[in-house]
């Protein structure tokens, strides 16, 4: 068996080429071994899609952005 094959990081088995298999930051694992959960919202602009968000409510600028990439608030 080929040391370049990969494997499972919940079971350790090998894959197949046939198998379902769910990417997460990288790691590959079977469909089976995990738990998947429908979360976010998707984000659109004029009809367009811009992508998946889990930011349904919005956040404060501060919260996502560093300082510096936001105005400061006039005293």
């Amino acid at each position: 068996m080929s040391e370049n094959l990969k494997r499972c990081k919940a079971c350790e088995e090998t894959f197949t080429w046939n198998e379902d298999v769910i990417l997460v930051n990288d790691d590959v694992y079977h469909k089976d071994c995990v738990e998947l959960y429908p979360t976010g919202y998707f984000a659109m602009l004029d009809g367009e899609p811009l992508g998946e968000t889990e930011n349904e409510d919005g956040s404060m600028a501060f919260d996502i952005l560093d300082e510096g990439e936001y105005e400061e608030e006039s005293a």
